[in-house]
């Protein structure tokens, strides 16, 4: 079945992902309040894994915060060693850039960089080896797509098509779940921000989803994408039961579990109210996050024209013509400690 794609490199997700910003600041205050009581090993240093990074500039404000709770309450030259994880084909080179040259970044001394290009839904670091874990925006994504769907997004499906990804939904939360265990030191804590759905199952997105659908079936009706060329992006957005569902587990307590709505960064940070502006804005978000997969079927050679006809062109001007169309983001926030290990 089709994996996810990494989101859109050279930069690119880093400068249109400030609505991926806006919801790992919601969750900063227990981030630090979890750096502040992780443990380090046994040899003094302490661990910070980054699950899902992407180009890194949405990392840098949660690493530095936990950088600070944790020089704060251990000694100031205690090795810190920050591990950033995404896919294989996540662009490394822009994280790693970004961590060494951005004015907000968290680099600073006896603070070590490094990176796994791996899936999460895999175990990634060494068996007790992670004092802090932080992962933003991510765990929306599937290890797969469950099946065929009729559609682009994941509300798009059939019943039974719903269904099939929803058991992909929930087995992913807990392979997650089961790899974390094994890396975390007992008393460890993972900290989640991450889109979620109301209980009707919708992300919030469903506007701005269906309106790229029906321009993506304008541009096959006049022979610009071939029928069967869009793939189904391979993202499930989990409701607040279907996040609690592996709970009481064997590896974590659920510490905190909280619903935020999000609403609309990008209409947030349009303060003129430009609609134009807003369109673009939102239809690049769209674009560096979703395209990728969305797209990954076309031809290289003909990715490019397509993605700027179908995004920057039409989805752009429709998001303009129609009002209606916009987000209303929900988060779930979380915070797990790692049990006590004796007796596994």
């Amino acid at each position: 079945m089709t994996q996810p794609e990494a989101m859109a490199g050279g930069g690119q997700y880093n400068e249109h992902s400030t609505a991926q910003l806006s919801a790992a600041a919601r969750a900063l205050p227990l981030l630090r309040s979890a750096a502040a009581v992780v443990p380090p090993t046994s040899g003094g240093s302490l661990t910070v894994a980054d699950y899902g990074c992407s180009e890194g500039r949405n990392s840098l404000a949660p690493m530095r915060a936990a950088i600070e709770e944790m020089r704060r309450v251990h000694s100031t030259d205690a090795p810190i060693s920050v591990v950033h994880t995404d896919l294989p084909t996540n662009d490394f080179s822009s994280l790693f850039a970004t961590v060494a040259d951005d004015p907000g970044t968290y680099a600073g001394p006896a603070v070590y960089t490094s990176a796994v290009g791996r899936s999460f839904y895999r175990q990634i670091l060494p068996p007790r080896s992670v004092s802090l874990g932080w992962s933003s925006i991510a765990l929306h994504w599937l290890s797969a797509a469950a099946g065929p769907l009729d559609g682009m997004w994941y509300t798009d499906g059939t019943q039974s098509q719903r269904e099939r990804w929803a058991r992909r939904a929930g087995d992913d939360w807990a392979r997650f779940l089961d790899a974390r265990g094994r890396e975390l030191l007992t008393s460890g804590r993972l900290v989640i921000v991450v889109g979620s759905a109301d209980a009707a199952g919708n992300s919030g997105a469903e506007t701005v989803m269906t309106t790229l659908k029906r321009v993506a079936d304008d541009m096959t009706g006049t022979g610009r994408l071939p029928t069967t060329s869009l793939t189904p992006i391979p993202a499930w957005y989990r409701t607040a039961a279907e996040w609690h569902a592996p709970f009481p587990h064997a590896a974590f307590t659920l510490d905190h579990f909280e619903e935020v709505v999000l609403g609309d960064p990008i209409a947030e940070q349009n303060v003129e109210g430009d609609r134009g502006q807003y369109a673009r804005d939102v239809a690049e978000a769209i674009r560096v996050s979703f395209g990728p997969s969305l797209l990954a079927a076309i031809p290289h050679e003909d990715r490019a024209a397509i993605e700027h006809e179908l995004f920057t062109e039409r989805l752009t001007d429709a998001i303009n013509q129609d009002t209606t169309v916009g987000f209303d983001w929900r988060l779930a926030i979380m915070m797990l400690s790692r049990r006590d290990a004796v007796g596994e």
